[in-house]
Parts: structure tokens; sequence; C-alpha cells
């Protein structure tokens, strides 16, 4: 069957609770490498650990779990972009540190287990007490029956973000419809406002927007597609590309958007440059604390049959979430198993301190949550489904060709009609 041979047993689930974390490049520290070592004091055991996650959170709570287990900290933080390359290269290689962070998705997940460079974390777990601590279904059991990897993040979704001062400008209020949208989008281009920032250099953000404009004209049309219940080719699938291409036909996207960094992308939005950010929650802080009551929110607009709370996208999906691995060659692997457990429940105690739900058992009190964020929070409680993202659900090499088709669809090298066709070949070919 053609979603079983992609490991899907759902491409989308119930959405249960509201998410929100800095993901990696999302706020400071943009730089390629900031390594940190730490020379281990005489007698005293080491743990090196990779992280791609922006937020000064990560590494405060990693300092102060290595404190708490009783080891030196080599710290690394890599660059998103870049940590994608090093990672790959450091599994063919073997030359893993002793702890590392693996983005969402199958693409990601798999070649981490094909690599058999970690180790199972069942025995620490068990020992510790401390797999007790983790909600059920956050720890991902593999076929083997072995669970080699802990969260390190919770669940984020697709937000629809405005710059409010310069809607004001405009004398516009927030789209309801596509209609609405496209209404926007020829007001501020009138007045020299970029509509839509995108990055389309790592191309998830074009990815991500044409996830959601299918999930809005038919909420289960992925679900469908991908069991082979329906094709690729079917309406949702056209009428969203052809959104895709009228936005950029009516320039709603920055000049030489393609080839524009993400991280430059949201500075077009943070300086009052750009109206509208897509991106994803895990973002809230970092622009909250950017933008002040400047940043705008509000749910998906209906451009198309489906209703702004029939579904969202997500970032990951149960089976291949954000993870923290352990090195199986580690010098001092009981350390550094204990040091990931740890650190992953600490950084669980941060969510919860923001007012988030975790994935794991917390003695935290949370934080009072600002206007904005308690509005996404009020909306994600009522959508009914969360659509993960198609990338995450792919194998590393379809997911890439697939992201290859899309830019071309956004580059206008192919029309909706040949794109949608295209897709429906490569994604039956993977069977």
């Amino acid at each position: 069957m053609f979603g079983k041979k992609l490991g899907v047993v759902a491409a989308s689930i119930a959405l249960s609770s509201v998410v929100l974390s800095a993901c990696g490049g999302a706020n400071g520290n943009e730089g390629a490498t900031q390594n940190q070592d730490a020379k281990p004091a005489e007698g005293k055991e080491s743990v090196s650990l990779w992280m791609f996650d922006a937020d000064p959170m990560y590494q405060a709570a990693a300092e102060a779990t290595a404190a708490e287990v009783g080891v030196d900290l080599n710290y690394e933080y890599i660059q998103d972009e870049t940590y994608k390359t090093k990672i790959s290269v450091a599994l063919a290689a073997n030359e893993l540190p002793d702890v590392f962070q693996q983005h969402a998705g199958k693409s990601y997940r798999t070649p981490v287990l094909q690599s058999k460079t970690v180790a199972p974390l069942n025995d620490t777990l068990d020992s510790t007490g401390l797999g007790a601590k983790f909600l059920d279904n956050q720890l991902v059991k593999e076929e083997d029956g072995n669970i080699y990897s802990v969260p390190s993040n919770i669940s984020t979704t697709l937000v629809f973000y405005y710059n409010k001062k310069l809607m004001s400008d405009l004398g516009a209020t927030p789209p309801a419809t596509w209609d609405d949208l496209q209404a926007l989008v020829t007001k501020a281009e009138a007045k020299g406002i970029i509509p839509i920032a995108l990055g389309g250099k790592e191309r998830w953000q074009g990815d991500l927007l044409y996830n959601m404009l299918v999930a809005r004209q038919d909420v289960n049309a992925f679900d469908n597609a991908i069991k082979g219940d329906a094709k690729f080719t079917d309406a949702p699938f056209v009428d969203a590309a052809k959104q895709v291409a009228t936005l950029v036909s009516s320039n709603a996207f920055q000049k030489g958007f393609l080839g524009s960094a993400y991280l430059d992308a949201q500075e077009l939005f943070k300086n009052d440059k750009a109206l509208i950010w897509i991106d994803g929650s895990f973002n809230f802080g970092a622009l909250s604390k950017a933008m002040g009551d400047n940043l705008g929110y509000i749910a998906f607009p209906k451009t198309g049959a489906e209703d702004v709370y029939s579904a969202t996208i997500g970032f990951q999906n149960s089976a291949a979430p954000y993870s923290l691995f352990v090195n199986n060659s580690s010098k001092h692997l009981d350390k550094a198993k204990e040091f990931a457990i740890k650190l992953s429940l600490k950084l669980n105690d941060e969510f919860v301190r923001k007012g988030l739900p975790g994935y794991a058992a917390s003695e935290v009190k949370s934080e009072s949550q600002n206007e904005q964020l308690s509005a996404y929070a009020t909306d994600i409680s009522k959508t009914a489904k969360t659509q993960a993202m198609w990338f995450g659900l792919l194998s590393a090499d379809t997911g890439q060709e697939y992201r290859d088709m899309t830019q071309q669809l956004y580059g206008g090298n192919l029309t909706p009609e040949e794109y949608t066709a295209q897709l429906e070949t490569l994604l039956r070919s993977a069977e």
C-alpha cells in the first residue's frame, strides 16, 4: 500500500495541545557555529552536544543539566542549514558528538537510525525511572522495540503573523478569505510594501504555504492521496497550486525571494518592510521580543472551501519528532544517556514555564501569555486536525525531489497542472 510504504500510519492527527518554542535559527546566534569548549576537570567525565536551536534557553538548560549530572559540557551551536550538512557528514563518517539534536520528519530521522550510530535509551529510562515522566506516545518505540531518542522540542504549527503598524498604515484589516488576501496583496504592493516576506532559499517556507493552501481546499486531500484513494492531480492540489501562481504573478513576495534566506526574509518583516510573515509557532517568543505590540496574529484565512478551524499544518509527526540522540560510540555512554534524558525533561520544564503543554510531567508553574499567544492558543484549541508537513512524511530522496519541484512552481518553471502531474508521478513511483 502506498501509505504504508512511506511509513505513514496517519498523515494527520487530532491537535491536542498548544504548541510553541524556538526552532533553529529563530533568534540570536545566527552565525555558523558557536563552540564552547569545556576542559574536563581531572577525573571528571565530559559530554559534547550539538544543537541547531538558537534560543538561549537550550544552552542554559544544557549547562544546568551538565551540572546536575556531574559532567563537563562541550556545547556547540550550529546554524540550522549548516547543521543539516554537518550532521549528514558526521553520520556517514561516524564522527558524532556524544549527544546531538535532529530535525523532525522521516527524511531526517531515518538516516540517523540507518547509520547504526545511536544508542538505545531503554535501559537508562528504566533504571532511572525517568521514562515514566514522559507522557503517553511521546517516546518513539522503533520496530525493534528500542527507544533511540527523547524529545527536544514540542510540536509546532503554522502561524499567520502580520505587522500591525503596516496594516494600520494601509487602513486595512487582516484577511479572512482568499479574496481578502488578494486585495490586501494588491493594496500593499501599490504602496511599496512587501505583501508577504518569504525565505525561498531553504525551500521549506514555500512548501509550508502550499501545504496549507491545499488543506484549506480539502482538509482530507493529502491523507486520501497518500493512501491511494485520490490523486495529486485532483482539484484541491491544482487549485492550491494556482493560488501559489497567482501570488507570484501579483508580486506578493519580495524581489528575489527564491534566493532569499529565511533569516533575511524574517528581518524584512521585523523591520516594517513586509506586511505578512508565514512561519511557525516556534517564533512567537522571538518575534514578540523584537516587535512588541506591533506583532499581529490571525488564524490562516479561509482560502478555500474549508473553515479556518478545520486544520493547520504541523512541523512534525509523532513518529519522527524533534529529538536528542546519543552516540553509541561515546566514551562516556552511560553519562551521555543520562544527560540526554535529563536535558529533554529540563527543556520540557521550560516549555511548561512559558504556559505551554509539554511532553512530560512537570512541577513547574506556567507563566502568563501575551495577547497574541493567547489568541493563538484559543484558535488552536478549536482546530480539529494537524496535517504534518508532507516533507516530513517522505523518504529523504523523495522529499528533496518534491521540494525541488515546488521551487519550480514558485519560480514559474512549472504550471500548476504540470506541477501536480509531476507530483503524482513522483509520489506514485515511491511505492
